[in-house]
């Protein structure tokens, strides 16, 4: 249960010594190049490449764990937001470096941004497929082969497992004749 009545207040937090946590003093380090030697003597120990090796085979993605160390590095007053910006990319290229030498291949992040798109576009198809079957009031075979498709599970699908088809040539349906009131033909 939480207790509503001991959060901090309004305000509070102008009333504390100033300078107390790490983050209101100035920097340890100002030049990013400092930062830089600093990060990478940290992390270039055998037992902490050992350490993050296990943590990127587990799946850990290279921009988290560099964004990770430069706001931590940041909320312990070592260096400035800014600092760790310009830090980071040179720290994730020595750390996707150093994982090369143990053999592991580093995902740069966790998500791929093509195959995000392609679930989206694959979600945006569905809805619309749903919501023209609720105002479609025939049922006929466009209807139930748009009701099949909006069912199929995009990942049951997959391009790499379907095997090239021969092609076939298309099936050319008879045309019906015209029927209602307005219908021209042989009375």
């Amino acid at each position: 249960m939480v207790d509503v009545f001991s959060r901090p207040i309004p305000g509070q937090s102008l009333t504390a010594t100033p300078k107390n946590a790490p983050w209101e003093r100035p920097p340890e380090l100002v030049e990013t190049g400092d930062a830089v030697k600093y990060y990478i003597n940290k992390l270039a120990d055998e037992d902490v490449m050992d350490d993050l090796a296990v943590t990127f085979e587990m799946g850990a993605d290279l921009k988290t764990v560099v964004e990770t160390l430069m706001t931590m590095g940041s909320m312990k007053g070592l260096h400035t937001v800014e600092v760790g910006m310009l830090a980071g990319p040179i720290v994730a290229s020595f750390v996707k470096a150093a994982m090369s030498t143990y053999g592991i291949k580093v995902k740069e992040t966790a998500t791929d941004p093509k195959e995000d798109r392609k679930e989206r576009n694959i979600a945006r198809m569905k809805l619309l497929m749903q919501e023209y079957l609720k105002t479609d009031p025939k049922k006929d075979a466009g209807s139930e082969l748009i009701e099949e498709l909006s069912t199929v599970d995009a990942t049951d699908v997959s391009q790499d497992d379907t095997e090239p088809q021969q092609e076939q040539e298309p099936m050319v349906e008879a045309e019906a004749a015209p029927t209602g009131l307005m219908a021209k033909g042989e009375v």
